[in-house]
């Protein structure tokens, strides 16, 4: 039988696989090589953290809300919007998911903390829960606009659909200064955002 540290090793390994876990939305659109859920996870987190402060909310829990939100994905997969159409139960299975991984490590306030992140999630009503969320549909919304610069292959659709679910005052602002942007093609002056570090 593994050791506690052990256990705490192996859930590490076990999260570690979201590098590799493809999120599959992307490829309906024509993206050869999408991001991991990882990556999609770090910038949520980020993103969490800025709209969690601006609105007055914990801004560190709602990062870890960020971190640990897709956490499941490494049992089950990432689902598109399509595959949630048939997949009735995924709520229920993504919580079996994150019970089961959790339960993989030793108890103790580590593991009570996780899992308490998961329930607060899932439910979706605290002020640092509204914050990840808009920060997820966000997130997803920035990369639509990456894509669309690398390869022309998302459309306005994936914007449009994510800014529509901002709850936030800040989510809702930040929603609509990326819709203005891509409306009105001016994102080179966000994809060339070092330029004024080289001409400083």
């Amino acid at each position: 039988m593994p050791s506690g540290e052990e256990k705490v090793l192996q859930w590490a390994v076990e999260a570690g696989l979201l590098k590799r876990v493809k999120r599959t939305g992307w490829w309906c659109s024509g993206v050869k090589d999408p991001e991991s859920v990882a990556e999609h996870s770090h910038r949520m987190s980020l993103l969490a953290f800025y709209i969690a402060a601006q609105e007055g909310a914990d801004p560190c829990k709602a990062a870890s809300l960020g971190l640990f939100h897709d956490l499941p994905e490494a049992r089950i997969g990432d689902a598109h919007a399509v595959v949630k159409r048939y997949w009735k139960n995924l709520s229920e299975d993504e919580a079996r998911a994150r019970e089961e991984q959790n339960a993989g490590l030793p108890a103790g306030p580590g593991r009570a903390r996780i899992a308490s992140l998961g329930r607060e999630w899932s439910a979706g009503r605290s002020p640092e829960a509204r914050a990840a969320r808009d920060a997820d549909y966000l997130e997803c919304a920035i990369q639509a606009l990456e894509y669309f610069w690398q390869e022309r292959s998302v459309a306005r659709e994936w914007v449009d659909s994510n800014v529509k679910r901002l709850q936030t005052g800040t989510g809702k602002r930040l929603g609509r200064a990326l819709k203005r942007v891509f409306a009105q093609g001016k994102w080179e002056g966000l994809r060339t955002w070092w330029k004024d570090i080289y001409q400083r």
